[in-house]
């Protein structure tokens, strides 16, 4: 005999917000009439539930997109596309499809924001051809008691790159879900990320990386910092298949806790079927360097801006990559203000 679901209101709005839509938007509905919302039963959201985060969520709303008017999209070789993703009071769901051709090298920039009382879900499918190149940046705003979850769908083919660099400000619950089919054959895939929460708010980074074709490479480097009452969620997974040899990837997630109160749930994982291979993960969390500290207050810096100093140049590494110069200090900008706001 069946289970009976009996959905929460967030998830009636959001069965309805989806009716009559087909493809991704038509398997998300079906899956959350036939099993609600994930929460910590599932393994890949229990550190993120967001069921109970949707609590209060209880009309149809709207995603608003703004920079494209299709929802799919081949752009030129050299061509920035620049998107915002705002998600208004109530449950909605969007996809955008992006298909970078053989040889040309794209920069795609997504802003999310989600208000106060909403639920946004906002799924990109994206095929890189060989030889293409994405510069992806996701940034998500800060979302006081707001929730988004933007997950993508890679198709990384041979001697295709992906450079990606993800930077979250949380929210009541904020996730980034990336998953990348890796061809290997000379493909590259560069997987950074940073977060920084302040008080109350939830940030998820979860990623899976599939290598089925030799001779792929895979970096990927994840930093956080995390205040009283926030929770920073990492969870990053490599999967090699056994026809996927010579593959080297490489995984690393250090986060500080800023306050004894804070959380960080980290799950890295390698799932290896391969015996010719490089691929090793690491994982730290600590505290501020005390000593790093008192030697700046020793010389006349105030202890909240030493602190901001010592935060901000460790959560910038993984910003280095970003080969755009006016994106990367863009970023960089965004990261030194909330700090400043945060201190």
């Amino acid at each position: 005999m069946s289970e009976v679901i009996t959905h929460t209101s967030a998830e009636t709005a959001l069965i309805d917000a989806l009716a009559g839509a087909d493809g991704w938007l038509a398997q998300l509905r079906d899956v959350t009439r036939k099993q609600g919302m994930p929460t910590r039963r599932d393994e890949m959201w229990k550190w993120s539930d967001l069921r109970a985060a949707s609590a209060g969520v209880n009309a149809v709303g709207a995603m608003q997109i703004e920079g494209v008017s299709r929802e799919a999209l081949a752009p030129e070789d050299g061509e920035t596309v620049d998107i915002a993703v705002i998600a208004k009071r109530g449950a909605s769901a969007r996809t955008l499809a992006i298909n970078v051709q053989a040889g040309r090298r794209v920069c795609l920039v997504e802003r999310y924001r989600a208000d106060v009382a909403s639920l946004g879900n906002f799924h990109l499918d994206i095929s890189i051809e060989p030889g293409g190149r994405l510069d992806r940046i996701c940034i998500h705003d800060p979302a006081d008691g707001g929730i988004l979850v933007s997950s993508a769908e890679i198709k990384l083919h041979t001697s295709a790159r992906l450079e990606q660099t993800a930077i979250s400000f949380g929210g009541k619950l904020a996730r980034n879900e990336t998953h990348v089919e890796h061809a290997g054959e000379d493909a590259i895939a560069s997987l950074n990320g940073v977060y920084l929460l302040d008080e109350g708010q939830h940030c998820d980074f979860t990623s899976l990386i599939h290598h089925t074709g030799p001779g792929g490479i895979t970096k990927q480097l994840v930093k956080g910092a995390v205040a009283a009452n926030a929770r920073g969620v990492f969870q990053g997974k490599f999967k090699v298949d056994k026809a996927a040899q010579q593959t080297d990837a490489r995984m690393t997630h250090r986060a500080l806790m800023l306050d004894g109160r804070a959380e960080i749930d980290a799950k890295p994982e390698l799932e290896i079927y391969a015996d010719d291979v490089q691929c090793a993960h690491g994982n730290a969390i600590g505290a501020l360097d005390e000593t790093a500290l008192f030697y700046m207050r020793q010389r006349g810096i105030p202890e909240a801006r030493a602190r901001a100093i010592l935060i901000e140049s460790f959560l910038s590494e993984p910003l280095d990559n970003i080969e755009n110069e006016v994106v990367r200090d863009e970023l960089r900008s965004m990261l030194s203000e909330r700090l400043e706001a945060m201190t």
